[in-house]
């Protein structure tokens, strides 16, 4: 049975948003959730979600929705296509965007959104499923403090660190920041495997070493955790490079470039350019 007043509509419950709405749940918080695949909207039916035959009517019955699609494209056809969440959205409504975008493409949502008395935080994450599910995540928050402070109660029930950044579009620049920093520390890691290897020492040898010596960091931790180089290539380059084109383009819109951080990433021994 569909509830009439969720406290939070959910598009999107992917790798990343599926935690988040397990969270919310588990939080006591009710869920009204859109999901194109049977499956997914049966899992979470079983968990206690209610489900909205469409993201119009999950607009028209929810006063803060969340998104959390893989791309900006996504976004966009979510937001503002035919029967997109702009047009059914009740003027008060907050719209929490999670995925990671240009700042450009953010703030024509907001500038758009505004129009209508619909205000969006830009509040892309840094972490993983792992992190969503253990409480940790961060996120990142630019927009108006009066809405945050509205929907900051939701964003704990899988958060751990919210970071307000300032006006939309700080919080997609500075997840874009962290992103191509990571990605260059991933590509020092993946340069530090090789020359222990060409010097003798095994992967899983020099895993172990230098994630207990001076060179330990996030980087070479999720290494580490993926259980071999290529295997992280394998399910961690594809994001990357993602994110990694988006700091270019962003730093390009700007008028500048990604400097050494970019040089790192387009020469390491990871194809992530």
């Amino acid at each position: 049975m569909a509830r009439t007043a969720p406290d939070i509509g959910f598009v999107g419950a992917g790798s990343m948003g599926g935690p988040m709405v397990e969270r919310l749940l588990a939080a006591g918080i009710a869920v009204d959730l859109f999901a194109r695949k049977p499956d997914v909207r049966a899992r979470f039916t079983a968990l206690g979600a209610a489900t909205a035959a469409s993201v119009a009517g999950l607009a028209a019955s929810a006063g803060v929705l969340a998104l959390c699609p893989f791309s900006e494209e996504q976004v966009f056809e979510i937001m503002t296509g035919e029967g997109g969440l702009l047009r059914a959205a009740r003027p008060g409504t907050v719209i929490i965007q999670h995925a990671t975008m240009s700042a450009s493409g953010i703030r024509r949502l907001a500038d758009e959104a505004a129009r209508r008395q619909v205000t969006v935080l830009d509040a892309p994450v840094s972490g993983r499923a792992e992190d969503i599910r253990a409480g940790r995540l961060t996120v990142l928050a630019g927009g108006e403090a009066t809405a945050l402070a509205r929907v900051e109660p939701l964003l704990r029930a899988y958060s751990g660190t919210i970071v307000h950044t300032g006006e939309v579009g700080t919080a997609t620049i500075a997840k874009l920041v962290n992103n191509i920093t990571f990605a260059a520390q991933v590509q020092i890691a993946g340069a530090a495997l090789k020359l222990a290897g060409d010097l003798g020492l095994s992967e899983a040898g020099a895993l172990e070493a230098l994630t207990n010596c001076s060179a330990r960091g996030f980087a070479l931790t999720a290494l580490k955790s993926a259980g071999s180089s290529e295997e992280f290539a394998r399910l961690g380059a594809p994001y990357l490079r993602k994110d990694v084109a988006l700091a270019e383009h962003v730093s390009a819109e700007h008028g500048t470039d990604t400097g050494l951080l970019g040089s790192t990433v387009r020469t390491g021994p990871f194809d992530l350019d």
